[in-house]
């Protein structure tokens, strides 16, 4: 019985920290606010070379992995640097979308 709480232990400790799945995630998920300052047109077209770079679509958002509640904060994110790369982007451009559509910039896709 300690083996098994020392390892329940060992496991709670192992996902608290900097890499884990949930907290990688959620560090995915940007603010819009530091797009504001940059040029309509300029904005557009960062994003849609973003998402042309890793071949996404202009009004990607970040997904969340469904693991059963409570898990993602234990559970090391596992996933390729490549997958990370392009969820990383999606956040960027769901964060530039956002942007363009609070300020009503030409192209800007329309709100939800």
């Amino acid at each position: 019985m300690r083996m098994c709480a020392a390892f329940a232990l060992c496991l709670l400790a192992a996902g608290c920290g900097a890499n884990s799945l949930a907290s990688d995630e959620d560090r995915e998920v940007q603010s819009s606010l530091q797009y504001d300052k940059v040029d309509c047109a300029r904005l557009a077209a960062q994003r849609d070379a973003l998402a042309q770079r890793y071949g996404l679509a202009r009004n990607a958002k970040p997904t969340f992995t469904n693991l059963p509640t409570g898990f993602g904060v234990v559970a090391p994110d596992l996933r390729p640097a490549a997958e990370r790369d392009a969820q990383d982007a999606a956040g960027a451009i769901d964060a530039m979308n956002r942007s363009l559509t609070r300020r009503r910039c030409p192209g800007a896709p329309k709100p939800d």
